[in-house]
């Protein structure tokens, strides 16, 4: 009958939009993701940003003691 068939297309179509909405869902999600994932890698990157300018420091001031080792000794 097409009062049955005008139903079942309206069911259909129901479920076609529930399937795009979903669809729509989850590529949020993905994306949320994603960016999640970026901070994250950002993190880590200034984290090991970090330790070298750490490592940096350390060096110079070695360099800066042994300059005044040399300096003392010099004076001496």
């Amino acid at each position: 009958s097409a009062s049955a068939a005008s139903t079942s297309a309206g069911q259909a179509s129901a479920s076609a939009t529930a399937a795009g909405k979903s669809a729509e869902s989850a590529a949020s999600s993905a994306s949320t993701a994603t960016t999640k994932a970026g901070e994250a890698t950002e993190q880590a990157s200034a984290a090991a940003r970090s330790a070298s300018a750490a490592k940096t420091s350390e060096t110079n001031a070695k360099a800066s003691e042994t300059s005044a080792e040399s300096s003392k000794t010099a004076a001496a």
